[in-house]
């Protein structure tokens, strides 16, 4: 059997049956080529006498696929030697069931080296013992795989020899789980190198007993990284004495979560230099209770940063003291943000002169509610800056009279934001003189709402500028009438931009009158919306120049009714680009003339999608001449259905290029008659696809010549039916 075996193939080798399988002898397996044993499936191996298991060479062990190698049952496994467990490749390694694994004796795992240690999964990894992991060499467990590691339990690591944890690298160090850490032993957590207790993870040192943080000394704690700290829990940080925590240094604090700054006295707090005080990160300073806060002495407190500062809670910020407030710096007060600002109350700021006002910030002046900022005089009002003003909410603003507004400069009305326009009362934008309009910047034109536009005055309307006017915005567009869209000349249309143009509804759009139709440019054609398109005639269509008709976005052409492109002149229809082609709806595309379609270039042409092709009508598809049906691609030859295909006549099946015919289906080449498939050359036989051979008829194989009996390779015959097979074979001898 051993010269039968070794000529059949790696695919006849996987179709073995298991009696055939069971019969094989080591003899029998020797001679085989490394493709031929990979071919063995894990159910062919499972099957296989242990005897012949056992006989295998480490370099026949190692050429099993390692799917394979997951057949092989514990019997086998029983049997193999160490050195064919040593001939076993990492790939094969990695396949292994863990119940395998399992199955591996003492000697068995301490014959695996370094590169099949690296190799173990976690899931292997776990079943393995303690005195299994202690026969790996130092070298072997350097080799563990750090994503691996975790598939150890904590208490196989918790018997692990200190030589042994010694040899972890950094990163396997870093890659051990909070619960793997707190499994150490003191001995062992002893016996970590200083570099592996410095790659130690938050995530670790969280793992960590109190009593081992506790027992630090105040160098070992002052050695501890920023991300350690960070990483200690509360109960972790309470055990540190103060004697540690004064040890800390500017950077350690600074690493100081909110939880841990919870946790510190008033006592503990003024410990930390004003430096270290000034570390504390401002995301932390809010955790700081009350009473320590209190207790803070007044240099500790000027010590703060201004982003501190402003970090301070209302709460926070009403348990200071007399003194306290008193020592801080004016960059402090300035800091103070919204939420410390809304608790001044409304009959202080009433008294607030205009001076103390204008030294507010921005951010502190936007912070004031509509009752503080309404609680402020008049006078107060007119000493804001042209800053302050544009810094105005639209709430604050609606608390303004025409007349406080009216204090403003031209430039202070000009800075205001436009998203803050809308605030302004319509009886206060009444009131405004016409120079304070017209000093309205053209965003702030187009931000008023439509009841303030409607409660200007005519003189006010009167001093707006041309530029004022063009900066109305979509909504303000929209309240135009038609009657007033009727008599739009061309000139104001053509002055119009695009995004007020966007904004006419098709009402609007349709009583356009055909001068301006006409008068639009490619930019504003570019523009129209698929809704207002669909308002178009084919004779407004037509006044389009070609460059207007190309600059059509291919989104919006679906708007064309078909009427109005069936009226398109073919001049035009050339002029459209591939993408507009392609975005045409079937109905679209079945709308158009002979003419229009004659009129098609082969870009555009080839440019038609699928579901278009699909559309073309079978009269359309049997009066295609030879360029247009070079030009199709394979997608679109590959999407005629049999209909289109068989409508083709013989002139162009004989036309399609080997490419062509390569996108063939099935379904296809079913239509193809003798005569048609035998108009093929050699190379365009050899091209068609295998699954479209199984199409072909017996009665078109059995028309063709010799020369294209012979074309077909290989692989097209063994794809081929018995059925076809036999009326080439019979073909061939008649010819």
């Amino acid at each position: 059997m051993t010269s039968v075996l070794a000529n059949i193939s790696a695919r006849q080798i996987s179709q073995l049956s298991n009696t055939q399988i069971e019969a094989l002898t080591s003899d029998d397996l020797v001679g085989l080529s490394a493709a031929q044993v990979k071919a063995f499936t894990s159910t062919q191996v499972s099957a296989m006498d242990n005897s012949v298991i056992s006989s295998l060479s480490t370099q026949v062990i190692s050429q099993l696929a390692p799917k394979s190698v997951t057949g092989l049952t514990l019997s086998q496994l029983e049997a193999i030697g160490t050195n064919q467990v040593s001939g076993l490749t990492t790939q094969q390694v990695t396949a292994l069931y863990t119940s395998q694994i399992d199955a591996f004796s003492d000697e068995q795992i301490e014959a695996l080296d370094s590169k099949q240690v690296s190799a173990l999964t976690s899931k292997q990894l776990a079943v393995l013992s303690a005195e299994d992991l202690n026969s790996f060499t130092t070298a072997e467990i350097a080799s563990i795989k750090k994503t691996s590691l975790s598939g150890i339990s904590p208490a196989v690591l918790a018997e692990l020899d200190t030589d042994k944890l010694a040899a972890l690298t950094t990163a396997q160090i870093t890659s051990l789980s909070s619960s793997q850490m707190a499994a150490l032993t003191n001995e062992q957590f002893s016996s970590l190198t200083g570099a592996q207790f410095a790659a130690l993870s938050a995530r670790q040192i969280a793992g960590l007993d109190e009593d081992i943080i506790g027992d630090l000394t105040t160098t070992q704690f002052a050695a501890m990284t920023t991300k350690q700290i960070a990483g200690l829990t509360t109960e972790q940080f309470e055990a540190i004495g103060t004697a540690n925590l004064e040890a800390l240094n500017a950077d350690q604090v600074s690493a100081l979560n909110a939880k841990q700054v919870a946790t510190l006295s008033a006592d503990e707090l003024n410990t930390f230099t004003t430096a270290e005080i000034a570390a504390i990160k401002k995301t932390s300073i809010s955790s700081i209770t009350t009473t320590a806060l209190a207790g803070l002495t007044t240099d500790r407190i000027a010590a703060l940063t201004t982003s501190q500062m402003a970090s301070l809670s209302s709460i926070q910020m009403a348990a200071l003291t007399s003194s306290q407030l008193s020592s801080l710096t004016s960059a402090q007060f300035g800091s103070m943000t919204a939420k410390q600002i809304a608790g001044l109350a409304t009959d202080t700021l009433a008294n607030m002169s205009g001076a103390k006002l204008e030294a507010m910030t921005t951010r502190q002046l936007s912070a004031f509610s509509t009752a503080q900022f309404d609680a402020l005089s008049s006078d107060s009002i007119a000493a804001l800056n042209e800053a302050q003003v544009a810094g105005l909410s639209a709430k604050q603003l609606a608390t303004l009279s025409a007349t406080e507004l009216n204090s403003f400069t031209d430039s202070e009305i000009a800075s205001i934001k436009k998203a803050s326009v809308s605030g302004i009362t319509t009886d206060a934008i009444a009131g405004l003189s016409v120079g304070k309009i017209a000093s309205f910047t053209t965003s702030q034109i187009a931000s008023l709402t439509s009841a303030q536009m409607g409660a200007l005055t005519s003189s006010q309307l009167a001093a707006l500028t041309p530029e004022q006017f063009s900066a109305m915005s979509a909504k303000q567009i929209a309240g135009l009438s038609t009657a007033t869209i009727t008599n739009l000349n061309g000139e104001q249309l053509e002055a119009l931009t695009t995004k007020q143009l966007s904004a006419f509804s098709t009402d609007q759009f349709a009583s356009l009158n055909a001068g301006s139709i006409e008068a639009l440019t490619d930019t504003q054609v570019a523009g129209l919306s698929a809704k207002l398109l669909s308002t178009l005639t084919a004779a407004e269509l037509n006044s389009f120049s070609d460059t207007e008709i190309a600059a059509i976005k291919k989104t919006s052409l679906s708007g064309l009714t078909t009427t109005a492109l069936a009226g398109l002149d073919p001049d035009k229809v050339a002029v459209m680009t591939t993408s507009q082609i392609a975005s045409l709806s079937a109905a679209q595309i079945t709308a158009l003339t002979p003419d229009q379609f004659s009129a098609l270039t082969n870009d555009q042409f080839s440019s038609l999608t699928v579901k278009q092709i699909s559309s073309l009508s079978t009269s359309v598809m049997a009066n295609l001449d030879e360029d247009r049906l070079k030009a199709m691609t394979s997608k679109q030859i590959a999407s005629l259905s049999t209909a289109q295909f068989d409508a083709l006549d013989e002139d162009n099946i004989e036309a399609l290029s080997a490419t062509q015919i390569s996108a063939l289906s099935a379904k296809l080449t079913a239509t193809l008659s003798a005569e048609e498939l035998d108009s093929f050359t050699t190379s365009e036989i050899a091209s068609i696809s295998k699954s479209a051979i199984s199409g072909l008829t017996t009665s078109a194989l059995s028309g063709l010549s010799g020369e294209k009996l012979a074309s077909f390779t290989k692989a097209q015959v063994q794809s081929m039916s018995s059925a076809q097979v036999n009326t080439v074979l019979a073909a061939y001898q008649n010819n």
